[in-house]
């Protein structure tokens, strides 16, 4: 059973997202306000989280920034009325999965939370070895291979296509890469683009027949959505 967290200060919107979505693999709490859903983060295993911005006493943003302090790699989607570039791309640097303006499709809505839980399995379940379009990693050998043969990454190269590996189809902005990757003081004089490129070489003389890095243009990176997931 997984457990899926609603949290909208909105009533009305709480009820119609939890019949979109319903499912008897699914467990839903719906909750009114982020207060709430912090007390739910320490000794429970959530699967997901839908997550309204505006919301009084504490913004979506505050609840994404408060789960980063206590390292939580819960997948949450924003759902919210603000259909704006620069509060998406805000959104994502906190560390959201993924969005979904109101007014939405609930087939969309539900195909998309549906997805989001299968792809992020792994980091719930705690699994050490995941495999990728034939990539496979061993995250206790702390290796990717292709066909049995290594990608020799470096051990930055590793950590950064791991952010991916982890999160296919989750859009990473370049600023959130280098905070997430890289030490304060090591920051200014990091490339990501340089890094990415690296990989991406890697990832072709190994004999990959599709990149597994894409360019989301204006945005950041992402990895794809392998079919089926």
């Amino acid at each position: 059973m997984k457990r899926i967290l609603i949290v909208d200060d909105e009533k009305q919107m709480q009820k119609l997202l939890e019949v979109c979505i319903q499912s008897s693999d699914y467990q839903i709490t719906r909750l009114s306000s982020a207060i709430e859903a912090k007390s739910l983060l320490e000794g429970e295993t959530i699967n997901l989280i839908l997550l309204d911005i505006m919301m009084p006493e504490m913004t979506g943003y505050e609840f994404l920034s408060y789960m980063n302090e206590l390292n939580k790699n819960i997948p949450v989607i924003l759902i919210t009325a603000i259909d704006e570039t620069d509060a998406v791309v805000r959104g994502l640097e906190l560390g959201a999965y993924d969005f979904i303006t109101k007014p939405f499709e609930p087939r969309e809505l539900k195909a998309r939370v549906d997805s989001v839980i299968k792809r992020t399995q792994h980091l719930v379940e705690g699994l050490s070895t995941i495999v990728r379009f034939d990539v496979k990693r061993d995250s206790l050998q702390r290796v990717f291979t292709y066909k049995d043969q290594v990608i020799p990454f470096t051990n930055k190269e590793y950590q950064l296509f791991s952010r991916f590996f982890n999160y296919p189809g989750r859009v990473y902005t370049r600023d959130q890469l280098l905070t997430l990757e890289w030490e304060e003081e090591d920051r200014f004089n990091r490339n990501v683009d340089v890094h990415i490129k690296h990989i991406r070489d890697k990832l072709n003389k190994a004999g990959l027949p599709r990149p597994l890095i894409e360019t989301v243009w204006g945005v950041g990176y992402k990895m794809p959505v392998e079919r089926g997931e």
